[in-house]
């Protein structure tokens, strides 16, 4: 097959019913050693050239890896890191690929784990392909974005990470932006990292990139019940719907009422969700609440005074109300931040490390899951967009 760069590389897993995690990331960079090996092979070979790729499936406790390995017109070239034809990768190896750029080992101990692992890789040039990966991940976070969105959803991610500056790990929060436009598409907006937790500051720094990279128009923001999320939305985007997590607050009326009561609340919900005008939704939900209102005062009170941003999602088309009156979106895009998260020590080991961890996250869906749009939501003559 011909030579791919990374972007090549990721659609064709994306064919292949890999194991999410571990296997992808593995696979991956397993696919860039291979050719960075080749390319720095070349260098000393004049006469010689790079000659495509042919695939194998590497066998290993992961399951099985689709790999394309590099050839020489010469015919000469092996990758030094690939096992032996036939042979299966054993666990030291998978560790070797995986915590080459998920753990951000220092150039000692990459010395060390190369020369454990008889490899010819130098740290220099190991630290050659995590910066490639980086930097791919940088140019995520700052492309231009559309002027008109239909939606966008940003969720908060809490998590550890070791502040390299301090040498210690610290509590951080990771937003992610995800946006569907005017075709339905989904995609990603953009990612960012903060020390601590969420704060308005930080809401108001998110929208204004967001601004600043060009979007200038969006109909429906979907979040979260975070604090200084709304104030921020009602300052930069004073037009645009803001659709508070239905799902979240299902789960919150377990920590707030009694099994008897949520059991009540949540059949007439279910009832009210269905209701096709909005206005009828709310008095509907706002009757609901008020049952409850003499036993709970405190939770019903923040209740009510939310309620119309609870059904938002239904002042849009029929066929679109399924995708925006939760987060789900985002969390899926957690969750899997998660699962990197648990297989590199229970924190990123670095900022780095998470962004890294973003971008080839969100690869992987963008050429599986959101390959296609949904529908086809507005136009450019809405009157949102006048």
């Amino acid at each position: 097959m011909k030579e791919m760069g990374l972007e090549g590389i990721l659609d064709e897993i994306s064919k292949v019913d890999t194991q999410e995690g571990l296997s992808f990331i593995t696979a991956l960079l397993l696919n860039e050693l291979m050719k960075k090996e080749r390319e720095i092979r070349l260098r000393e070979s004049i006469d010689n050239k790079a000659n495509g790729f042919y695939e194998r499936q590497l066998a290993c406790f992961l399951g099985s890896l689709g790999l394309s390995v590099p050839r020489d017109r010469k015919g000469e070239f092996r990758p030094s890191i690939l096992p032996d034809r036939w042979e299966k990768a054993d666990d030291s190896f998978q560790d070797f690929v995986l915590n080459l750029v998920l753990q951000s080992y220092s150039p000692g101990k990459i010395k060390a784990l190369l020369q454990s692992m008889k490899l010819p890789y130098s740290a220099e040039q190991i630290e050659e392909i995590k910066e490639e990966l980086y930097n791919k991940a940088k140019e995520l976070r700052t492309r231009e974005l559309p002027e008109n969105l239909f939606c966008l959803f940003i969720d908060a991610y809490h998590t550890s990470m070791k502040d390299e500056e301090v040498g210690r790990v610290k509590k951080a929060v990771i937003y992610v932006a995800i946006g569907i436009d005017l075709e339905g598409r989904k995609s990603l907006m953009g990612y960012y990292i903060y020390w601590g937790s969420e704060s308005r500051e930080d809401w108001l720094e998110i929208l204004n990139d967001l601004i600043k990279r060009g979007l200038k128009r969006v109909m429906l923001i979907v979040s979260d019940d975070f604090s200084g999320l709304s104030s921020a939305i009602e300052a930069l985007f004073p037009n645009t719907d803001h659709q508070l997590c239905l799902i979240h607050m299902q789960r919150n009326l377990k920590r707030n009422m009694s099994k008897g009561d949520v059991k009540a609340f949540h059949e007439e919900l279910q009832i009210i969700k269905r209701i096709n005008d909005f206005d009828k939704a709310v008095e509907r939900f706002e009757e609901l609440c008020r049952k409850f209102e003499k036993k709970y005062p405190a939770y019903i009170k923040s209740l009510i005074a939310k309620k119309e941003r609870y059904f938002q999602y239904l002042k849009y088309p029929e066929g679109v109300r399924k995708h925006v009156y939760t987060t789900n979106i985002v969390e899926n895009i957690n969750s899997r931040l998660e699962l990197v998260r648990t297989n590199t020590g229970g924190y990123f080991q670095s900022m780095r490390t998470a962004e890294v961890a973003i971008y080839v996250t969100l690869s992987r869906i963008e050429k599986t899951k959101w390959r296609n749009p949904m529908l086809k939501i507005l136009t450019k003559t809405d009157p949102v967009f006048s």
